[in-house]
This record gives C-alpha cells, sequence and structure tokens, in this order.
C-alpha cells in the first residue's frame, strides 16, 4: 500500500479542518446598500436617537391637552382637639339675659367634626401663548428628526467608507499575492545560481529583503483589511457568528472616471442643502416662537371653574351620616386674569430669548461660511488625490511593464537576475504608492458626496 507523504498529510488534515470550520459558521453577502439597511435596524444609538423623536410626539400631545376640562376630586376630614365655642360679651343679641353687660361667656356652636367631599371642574378658555407651545413642540419635533438624519448621513459615510476600503484592501491583496507566487519563483532560480556557483550572496539576500518586504506588506493590508471589516461590523451593530462577503463590484475606472462629476457637484453644491442648515434654520424658528411665548405672559388669559361639594356638621362621627346634617354648596365661574405688574421677569426674559434668536442666526452664518470652506477644502482634495493618482498609475504601469520586459529577456538571455531584483522592488514600490493614492482618491470622493448631501435621500431627508 502506498504511502501519503507528510505534506500531503497535512494537506488532507487542513482540508478537512477548514471544511469543518466553514459547516460551523456560515457566510453572509451583503451589498454596501444592505450594510446600510441593516445598521438602521440593529444600531442602538439610532434607536436611542428615535426615541427623542416619539418623546417630542408627546409634548405635542400634551400641548393639546392643556384645552381638555380637568375633573379632580378632593376630600377632607377635620377633627377638632378643642371645644368649638363663641365669645360673647353681656348685653350683646346672643349673650344670656343674666349676664351682665361686658361680661365675657363662651356658647357651644355645635358640631366638631368636618368632612368636605368636592368635585372640581376647570377648562381653559383662552391663553395667549397657546399657538406658541403649540409651535414649539412642533419645531422642536422637527429638530429631532433632523438630528436622526444627521446621525443617519454621518453613519451612511462610515459604513460606505469602512466597506470601499475593504474592497479596494482585497484588491491590493490579491495583487501582491501574485506578487509574491512571482518573487518566489525569482527567489528560487537566484538560490540555485549561487549553489552552482554562478551568482553571488548578496544577490541572494536582495531578492530575499524584497520577498520579506512584500511579504510583510501583504500582513499590513490584510490586517488593515480586518481593522475595516471591523470599523464595518461596529457601525452595522453586526453581532452574528456568520461571517461577511462583501459581494459589490469594485471598478477602479469607476473610481476615477467620478471624480469628475463628483467635482462639479461640489463647485455647484448649496448649503441649504445640508441637514446642519436645516437643524439651524429650525433652532431660529425655535427661538422666535420662545420671544412670542414669553410675551404672551403679559396677555389677558381666560378659564372656567366649576365646583359641586357638601358640607356635614356633626358632633359625632356617628351623627355625619344624616342627610339632614349636609349642607351642599356649589359654584361656576369665570376667571379673567389681567397681568398688571410681574416685575422685570417677562422683560428679561424677552430680552434672553431675543439673544438666543440672535446667537442662532450668527450659527447659521457662521455655518454657511463653513461650509463654503469645507467645499473648497474637499474639492481640492478630490482634484489633488486624482491628480496624485493618475501619476502613480502611469508609474505604476510602467514599472509592471518593465517587470514583464524583464522576465522576457531574462529567459531570452538577455537580463540577469540582478535587473529582475531592481525591477520588482520599483513595482513594488510603486504598487504600494498606488493603492495609497487610490484609497484617498476614494475616500475623498465619499467625504465629497456627504459635503454635497447625496446621502440625504437614503437618511430619509425629504426636502
Amino acid at each position: 500500500m502506498r504511502r501519503l507523504s507528510r505534506q500531503k498529510l497535512s494537506a488532507c488534515c487542513a482540508a478537512i479542518f477548514i471544511s469543518s470550520v466553514h459547516g460551523l459558521y456560515a457566510q453572509k453577502t451583503f451589498s454596501a446598500e444592505q450594510c446600510v439597511q441593516y445598521a438602521f435596524e440593529h444600531n442602538s444609538f439610532l434607536e436611542a436617537t428615535a426615541t427623542d423623536t416619539a418623546i417630542s410626539d408627546l409634548d405635542i400631545k400634551r400641548v393639546n391637552g392643556l384645552y381638555m376640562p380637568r375633573v379632580n376630586f378632593g376630600t377632607a376630614f377635620q377633627y377638632f382637639i378643642s371645644k368649638r365655642n363663641l365669645l360673647v360679651e353681656g348685653g350683646t343679641t346672643l349673650a344670656p339675659p343674666n349676664l351682665a353687660p361686658g361680661e365675657p361667656h363662651a356658647i357651644p356652636i355645635g358640631y366638631n367634626n368636618s368632612w368636605f367631599p368636592t368635585l372640581n371642574v376647570n377648562q381653559l378658555i383662552f391663553d395667549p401663548g397657546f399657538r406658541n407651545s403649540y409651535s414649539i413642540a412642533v419645531e422642536n419635533r422637527k429638530l429631532q428628526k433632523q438630528e436622526l438624519t444627521d446621525v443617519k448621513i454621518d453613519l451612511v459615510t462610515g459604513i460606505y467608507k469602512a466597506y470601499s476600503t475593504c474592497k479596494l484592501l482585497e484588491a491590493q491583496a490579491t495583487f501582491l499575492e501574485e506578487n509574491i507566487a512571482r518573487i518566489d519563483t525569482l527567489v528560487e532560480l537566484t538560490r540555485i545560481k549561487f549553489k552552482e556557483g554562478a551568482g553571488v550572496i548578496f544577490e541572494v539576500n536582495r531578492v530575499e529583503v524584497t520577498e520579506n518586504r512584500m511579504r510583510s506588506e501583504l500582513t499590513n493590508v490584510r490586517n488593515a483589511f480586518m481593522e475595516a471589516m471591523l470599523a464595518l461590523q461596529f457601525q452595522m451593530n453586526y453581532l452574528e457568528r456568520d461571517s461577511m462577503i462583501l459581494i459589490d463590484s469594485f471598478s477602479i475606472p469607476q473610481i476615477v472616471k467620478s471624480a469628475e462629476p463628483i467635482m462639479q457637484e461640489l463647485a455647484a453644491s448649496d448649503p441649504s442643502k445640508r441637514i446642519e442648515s436645516q437643524m439651524l434654520k429650525t433652532q431660529m424658528a425655535l427661538a422666535d416662537e420662545s420671544i412670542k411665548l414669553e410675551r404672551a405672559r403679559k396677555q389677558i388669559s381666560v378659564g372656567a371653574d366649576g365646583s359641586l361639594g357638601f358640607t356635614p356638621a356633626a358632633n359625632n362621627i356617628d351623627k355625619m351620616f344624616q342627610g339632614e346634617r349636609w349642607k351642599p354648596y356649589s359654584y361656576i365661574g369665570v376667571n379673567v386674569i389681567i397681568p398688571i405688574f410681574n416685575g422685570m421677569d417677562v422683560n428679561r426674559a424677552v430680552e434672553q430669548k431675543k439673544l438666543q434668536a440672535t446667537q442662532a442666526r450668527n450659527y447659521h452664518d457662521l455655518f454657511t461660511s463653513q461650509f463654503e470652506n469645507e467645499r473648497q477644502t474637499v474639492f481640492f482634495q478630490v482634484k489633488n488625490s486624482r491628480e496624485r493618482f493618475v501619476y502613480a498609475e502611469a508609474n505604476f504601469n510602467l514599472a509592471q511593464n518593465n517587470v514583464d520586459l524583464l522576465h522576457e529577456a531574462f529567459v531570452n538571455g538577455v537580463a540577469d537576475n540582478q535587473d529582475l531584483i531592481l525591477g520588482e522592488n520599483d513595482l513594488y514600490e510603486n504598487q504600494a504608492r498606488y493603492y495609497a493614492e487610490l484609497l484617498e482618491l476614494l475616500l475623498s470622493q465619499i467625504t465629497a458626496q456627504q459635503v454635497v448631501g447625496a446621502f440625504n435621500t437614503i437618511a430619509g431627508l425629504t426636502n
């Protein structure tokens, strides 16, 4: 029976282990849009921010509840420890006839216990600050929704950056693996040449250094891929055991081609499309309504009150339930409150709200200025990244072409392995610069999309 070699046995064991691992942990495919939708459904911070919107909905209902009638039932039981007497003087109508004029005399007044049940009804008729309170509640709800949209836009931007970084690093890792496979052959040839006496040791060292550099770079790329994947999963709040497979196509020509349209959008971008501008406008509206609400405290308010109650009178508790002892009373009336002087509170509050309104407008002007600076900065980032990438791509293609030509020349005996080593070193350096510039171009384009408001629709902003 034929024995398996140690290498084949190890390979079989590894294959069995890998197949068992894939059986335990399935894989799930995700596009960038699916990653965003997953994050919208599972991100804890989004859920917490969405709760603020639900709270603001209840604030609107609470303001509407001010014009709903209020009904209260109250009761009180009083027990008088000391005897309740009426003090009279001799010579008065209530004084006994045998009492000398001017002499005091205490007359018991009757019941010593009291129980007061009362039913009250209140209705607000006119409140000058109601409309302003309602408007503030509506604007606050609008602001909460805008803040949720702002969080979503930042989340979408982060997911697209992490997703694109993963796809680019996948392409870079594949290219490095191909280079390492080719350099392994060159290392083996250089070692054979040295053993046969046709080469020198420094050639072996140089080609091994090149190989180690490529392997080190491949390790860095794989680690960077894992970091980007972890960042993607963190933003998605992906806690499942199944691994993620990113399925979107990665087209380098499409990335380069889209730079020009994005630059045109940046040049014509409008700050009003940004969610930050809309949030500041809402804050301005809130400040204006707050001024009106404070001024309403100087105006007349009208309300209606009604009460139905009974006052029993008894010396002993057991007599309190005798119907003839109950004395009913009820009333209905209209309350009119006319502020005459309330100190300087309203005036100072109005001045304070005016300052806050001015501050909100100053912040809006500041954002407009910052947006212009941000727009120009990102515009030149995209422009410079594209120009640098064009040169990096040209040098990369030249280095790749040189390596192909050197391999052909080596096979024909025109070039030696020393030339191949130099060519591989040059290719490695230009390859690293090529992917670094490509990543910078890719990330700057995603930032530009955020600046022009391209992610607004994805985040649910309709206007």
